[in-house]
């Protein structure tokens, strides 16, 4: 007798299309960039630890970190979309966004990146890498 096969299920899933985005701060304590992507699954608001603090590189830091991940979740819409001028206009926007805050934290605080390095506020341009307090030392990551 021959063997039957059988099919649990065939997935449906609809093609995402372009819509308003969240601010960059909203963005990464929501996960996503999309409001329409924001949908109830077992969600569970502690109102987690989503704020900049006090501490001026600290609230630096944070705004680094929201346009990162809209950068990062925006890659992932390109991915699947890659002719839509609205994404691509708003990547763009984003990189240099990104791009002007590390230059500006390297001028006020330290250098963060090896390309920060020319842009803040080292001696002469020399490699400064080592200006600011390590890690361990209580500096920021």
């Amino acid at each position: 007798m021959p063997k039957q096969t059988q099919s649990l299920a065939i997935a449906s899933v609809p093609m995402q299309e372009w819509d308003e985005v969240y601010t960059p701060e909203k963005s990464l304590c929501e996960g996503t960039i999309f409001p329409n992507l924001n949908l109830p699954f077992y969600k569970a608001d502690d109102g987690g630890p989503c704020a900049a603090g006090a501490d001026p590189a600290a609230r630096d830091l944070f705004q680094i970190s929201c346009i990162g991940f809209m950068i990062n979740d925006l890659t992932l819409y390109l991915d699947t979309h890659p002719d839509c001028p609205k994404g691509q206009s708003l990547y763009r926007k984003l990189l240099q966004e990104r791009l002007n805050q590390l230059s500006e934290f390297a001028h006020s605080h330290y250098p963060l990146t090896q390309s920060s390095i020319v842009t803040g506020n080292c001696a002469e341009q020399k490699y400064c890498w080592d200006e600011g307090p390590a890690p361990w030392e209580g500096g920021d990551v």
